[in-house]
């Protein structure tokens, strides 16, 4: 009897400690901080405003969830005039949570001062783990950065990486020390040492599989010479984990070693998709052409799974997204007896098949239809758009014909205006003639996207006539709902590096919107023209007082969310302490009946699927930005993250993880997590409908 409670008792703490160590972050509740302070707190970080000493002082402040919380907030604005106060924080904050804070909020700032500090800490012996590992993930995210690595030099960044890896064990990882593995590898990775293969390598032998998949994972994204670790990772491919099994699968790819092949062609039959997936872009990456009668067996076995009328619809199911990743593969390959298969499937019409079908030549590309749009083009730019980028890739001088037919006025008007910049970057990678004319002319378009297009590719072509139409453009972009014009417009302008070029972008100072003038400011210091960071100014949120004491009332709430799909429905918890100014958006949006009839525009096996764009082609936003609000959730599988196109370039893209991603942590904001139909998202292929999305908010009990 008291030996089974003593299993008892033990197994009780080995769920709380795995709990624990699933979600090492600072506890906070919204009770422990005033409302009114709160409310201040996340004002100041949506308005991007450490002007002044009101953040830093509540360093201070007699509540250890106060400076915390303060501590987050300037971490997040990222400006460094807050680095100093980030570092008497560290070395001086009794509260071990706290540190732990600081800790993190310097790795966000990714600011050189701070190394110093977080190298105290790693190598600290009596330090506490929790701190440590902040600090861990703090030098990775800092020593990644490669302005950082010319400002500290090879010598300081391999010291970093040296004790880094000294915090990883032998193999075996206790529970205690788990947290502190779990960021030390992707910290490695973010580094991206030769010198971590080895240590990263003995990691695949950890009796814990998050920590094989981790490293396993940081292996395939060290993008350096990792023949020591192919052994260890084709042995990895028989792991219990099936994520571990994918990522070794893709790291493998990577190596580019011949050895691998078969063992990975093996992993075709895998009883899970993710695995499989990851194993076909393996074998894409080694680009042998023992992959390619595999490849076609199984890209035939899937064909036969599916119902009767697969030749009838668009890509709206699981196995047509895994087919696409066949087709990639077998055109990375360019193997002719994979042609059978390829013309069988041409009929999708997808940007991956005619990507393939270029491949093997012009004759081939332009053997199921002639100099025309595919069928159906008239009604779904999406067709239009992959039959130029198949063009582009055939480099051929009929496909440059084709190109400018597809640009002249009175043939465009038979394409909706989303296909045109995949036509302009066809007619840029072809070089069509008169290509800055016919850019110019984009830059006048009502679609400021395809104006935000023209001008990114204009920024190749250098001369004064396209300099001259770049400035007019961004006087007529003053007035757009949106920046993604004006911020490529400001960055062709730069290439310029002429008297007229900075005082065009100089102009932008004037613009209400903060990333434009921010933007304006960068472009400037890397053209040496000055530094004139004085002129970004605080942001102009629109909000009001009341707005924040809304957000704030929120913090306490269980608050979920389920998504209706043509699929089933998905149901995610969202998390408003962590991201509150995020989750609110999300909300409104919602209850707003936004959300209802947009599409999953993007989905990428054992990755994310991504919906939430009212235009379709993940340009779209809901007229608004929204501020970063990165925090210390993890991108576990079925993590809801905020799509951006750069820092605080939020709107209503959101996505979801099919597997771990910890490349992303720290650098999207997490707002939500899966917790059931989990399944539903794994069945969601490109184009799959969001139906509605329902929100339920309900007071916590403490």
């Amino acid at each position: 009897m008291k030996t089974s409670s003593l299993k008892f008792i033990y197994l009780l703490l080995i769920v709380f400690t795995i709990g624990a160590a699933a979600d090492e972050r600072p506890k906070r509740t919204s009770a422990a901080i005033p409302p009114n302070i709160h409310a201040r707190i996340i004002q100041l970080e949506d308005e991007r405003n450490l002007s002044g000493d009101e953040l830093s002082g509540l360093l201070k402040h007699r509540s250890a969830a106060v400076r915390d919380r303060a501590a987050l907030a300037i971490g997040r604005i990222g400006d460094k005039l807050g680095t100093d106060a980030l570092i008497a924080m560290l070395e001086h904050e009794e509260s071990e949570p706290a540190r732990a804070m600081a800790a993190f909020a310097l790795g966000e700032m990714e600011d050189a001062q701070g190394v110093a500090a977080l190298m105290a800490v790693v190598e600290r012996e009596k330090e506490s783990l929790s701190v440590r590992a902040r600090a861990v993930e703090a030098l990775g995210k800092i020593a990644g950065v490669q302005a950082n690595v010319d400002a500290l030099g090879k010598t300081a960044i391999e010291r970093i990486n040296q004790s880094l890896i000294a915090q990883l064990p032998d193999s075996q990882t206790s529970l205690e020390q788990k947290p502190l593995t779990s960021l030390t590898i992707p910290a490695l990775m973010r580094i991206r040492s030769p010198a971590s293969v080895e240590p990263l390598t003995r990691q695949l032998k950890s009796n814990d599989a998050e920590i094989r998949a981790q490293a396993a994972n940081a292996l395939a994204r060290l993008r350096q010479s990792i023949e020591g670790a192919v052994p260890a990772l084709i042995e990895a491919l028989n792991d219990g984990d099936a994520d571990a099994r994918a990522n070794a699968a893709r790291a493998l790819g990577v190596s580019k070693d011949a050895r691998t092949v078969e063992p990975l062609v093996k992993l075709l039959g895998d009883k899970n998709d993710r695995v499989q997936v990851n194993a076909v872009r393996a074998l894409a990456a080694l680009n042998d052409r023992r992959a390619v009668e595999p490849l076609v067996a199984l890209g035939e076995k899937l064909l036969e799974r599916h119902d009767d009328n697969f030749g009838e619809r668009r890509m709206t199911d699981t196995i047509a997204t895994a087919l696409l990743e066949i087709i990639t593969a077998l055109g990375a390959i360019k193997d002719e007896r994979a042609l059978p298969f390829l013309r069988r499937v041409r009929w999708i019409g997808e940007a991956e098949v005619e990507a393939a079908m270029a491949r093997f030549g012009e004759k081939e590309f332009f053997a199921v239809w002639d100099d025309d749009l595919p069928p159906g083009s008239e009604k779904d730019w999406r067709r239009v758009a992959a039959f130029a980028q198949g063009l582009a890739e055939t480099g051929a001088p009929r496909a440059r014909a084709v190109i400018l037919k597809l640009l002249d006025p009175s043939y465009r008007n038979r394409f909706p205006a989303q296909a045109l910049p995949g036509v302009l970057r066809a007619a840029a990678k072809l070089k069509v003639e008169n290509l800055s004319r016919i850019l110019r002319e984009q830059l006048s378009h009502p679609d400021m996207i395809v104006r935000s297009n023209a001008a990114a590719l204009l920024a190749d072509l250098s001369d004064d006539e396209n300099l001259a139409a770049l400035i007019d453009a961004l006087a007529r972009a003053k007035n757009d709902p949106a920046n993604d014009a004006k911020l490529a417009i400001l960055t062709a302008v730069s290439k310029h590096k002429k008297p007229e070029a900075v005082e065009a972008i100089k102009s932008a100072f004037a613009d209400p919107d903060h990333l434009v003038r921010r933007h304006a400011v960068d472009l400037l210091k890397q053209m040496g023209a000055g530094d004139f960071t004085d002129r970004i100014g605080v942001v102009q949120t629109g909000h009001g007082k009341a707005f924040y004491q809304r957000v704030v009332a929120r913090l306490d709430k269980k608050v979920t969310a389920t998504i209706h799909t043509t699929k089933g429905r998905t149901r995610i918890e969202l998390f408003p302490q962590d991201a509150p100014i995020t989750v609110d958006s999300f909300i409104t949006l919602a209850r707003k009946g936004y959300f209802n009839g947009l599409t999953f525009h993007r989905v990428v096996p054992n990755f994310v699927i991504q919906g939430g764009d009212p235009r379709g082609d993940g340009a779209g936003d809901p007229g608004y930005q929204i501020r970063c609000e990165v925090n210390t959730r993890p991108y576990t599988r079925g993590a809801v993250g905020m799509a951006l196109s750069g820092k605080d370039t939020g709107g209503s893209q959101f996505f979801i993880t099919h597997s771990p991603q910890p490349h992303l942590d720290g650098g999207y904001t997490v707002f939500g997590q899966v917790i059931s139909g989990m399944e539903v998202v794994d069945r969601i292929s490109r184009g799959d409908v969001i139906r509605r999305v329902e929100i339920f908010e309900t007071r916590r009990i403490h």
